[in-house]
């Protein structure tokens, strides 16, 4: 589980597209992330995590200095479990096939120990810093992933969201009582399940037992995020819906308060374990809609 939050905005990108409308690519899908080939300046083809929980997208301190890409200065990293303090690189462009944005910032750290692959290392994070700036469609069944500049296969349903320093959230209710937002987090992993699993703010699950008194955990997981681990209680609800779409009998994974749910303004999220169940789903980062091929679960 990956969660990165930056407390500035980035300057100065720049984005061009080749002459083609959309350009595609295949991806490995490994414990429900997403895996695609970026290169980096004039690089060969590197392994990096799609990743929209992140706002600013990193590189590995070992591909950063084979690359010779200087770090010309540090900040903060706000994740779910804590904050640590990272140097910054600057790139002349980052590339999607056909699809490139200039002069991207990118943080710096050891990623050997993120998922990955069987027998691969991760090299780079892409983050919504560049995917803010196209339509990005997933294929979960044929495992492509296609950019565009603009939607154009608006599937069955719809949901539209609005960004959360960058992040994509969409309003939702629990139980028909609770309303709040989840943000959709793609860099969060999860097992293999034909079950629905969204992760809750404590302060939210708490106004949801505060209804249901009955509520207990069913399980507990444990997960890494940026700052350290955290223990993690599972509970079944009733529903969470987006607008009119109603999910029945999710599981909601409460995050303690600590790194960025400590935050009175943090929320919840879900990842691709959710979205895979529509087997295709757009989101346009431009106009702010997610679409899904399957207008049921």
């Amino acid at each position: 589980m990956q969660l990165r939050y930056l407390t500035f905005l980035f300057t100065f990108v720049f984005v061009y597209n080749a002459c083609a409308l959309t350009t595609t690519c295949s991806f490995e899908y490994y414990q429900r992330l997403i895996f695609i080939k970026i290169k980096v300046n004039n690089s060969d083809s590197l392994l990096f995590l799609f990743d929209t929980g992140a706002n600013a997208s990193a590189i590995d301190i070992k591909t950063a200095d084979k690359l010779n890409l200087k770090t010309i200065k540090t900040d903060t990293v706000e994740g779910s479990a804590g904050y640590i303090v990272v140097p910054f690189v600057k790139t002349k462009t980052i590339s999607f096939s056909k699809y490139k944005v200039k002069n991207l910032l990118l943080t710096k750290y050891d990623l050997s120990g993120s998922l990955a692959p069987p027998t691969k290392r991760l090299d780079g994070i892409l983050g919504t810093d560049f995917l803010k700036h196209f339509v990005v469609s997933i294929d979960f069944q044929n495992k492509q992933m296609t950019l565009s500049k603009k939607t154009i296969d608006t599937l069955s349903a719809s949901f539209p969201f609005e960004f959360d320093n960058g992040i994509p959230r969409i309003k939702a209710t629990i139980n028909n009582q609770v309303s709040t937002f989840f943000r959709y987090d793609s860099g969060s992993s999860l097992f293999d399940t034909k079950d629905i699993y969204l992760n809750s703010t404590l302060s939210i699950f708490e106004l949801i037992t505060k209804i249901d008194t009955t509520l207990k955990p069913v399980t507990h997981f444990s997960a890494s995020g940026v700052g350290g681990d955290v223990d993690l209680p599972v509970y079944k609800v009733t529903s969470v819906s987006f607008d009119n779409f109603m999910l029945q009998n999710p599981f909601i994974i409460v995050q303690p308060k600590q790194g960025y749910f400590a935050r009175p303004d943090a929320v919840g999220f879900f990842g691709n374990n959710l979205l895979d169940k529509f087997q295709k789903v757009t989101i346009d980062f431009i106009d702010k809609n997610v679409y899904v091929l399957n207008s049921k679960l």
